[in-house]
């Protein structure tokens, strides 16, 4: 018998490359019998047991999570009417919201969104009140 160098499993003395690391045994002398140990390793590789994937655990929704969602919609509904009412609103929601764990990009949307939408808001009311020149909302430089 051979043993490989590398791994230590014991192989045939016929055995030209081990099958288990892939190791070249052409040039490894063969263990006297003398030598032997009383219960070597496997002539074989061991074959690993299979182990069934385990199904993804699945987190109850937090606070966080409902609260990003609300300020989210509230972002976008602002843009529809009430917006003095849902813009700040989703900006707190989803402020509140980014603690959370699971979407703290729907959260970035929604401050996105509704800031955006308040400071345009404000631009309008401005110009309303004439406290910004009409070139300055028009976009007219």
């Amino acid at each position: 018998m051979k043993q490989c160098p590398t791994c230590g499993v014991y192989l045939q003395d016929q055995a030209a490359f081990c099958p288990r690391c892939g190791v070249d045994m052409t040039h490894v002398p063969p263990i006297p019998p003398q030598a032997m140990p009383q219960n070597p390793a496997p002539l074989a590789p061991q074959v690993p047991t299979f182990v069934p994937p385990q199904p993804p655990v699945r987190r109850p929704f937090t606070w966080a999570d409902v609260s990003t969602f609300l300020g989210f919609c509230a972002s976008i509904v602002g843009y529809f009417g009430a917006s003095l009412l849902f813009f700040p609103l989703g900006i707190v929601a989803s402020v509140l919201g980014f603690k959370g764990e699971r979407a703290k990009g729907l959260a970035v949307a929604g401050i996105v969104i509704a800031t955006l939408g308040l400071l345009l808001k404000l631009m309008t009311i401005l110009e309303l009140a004439e406290f910004l020149p009409w070139w300055f909302t028009s976009g007219v430089w």
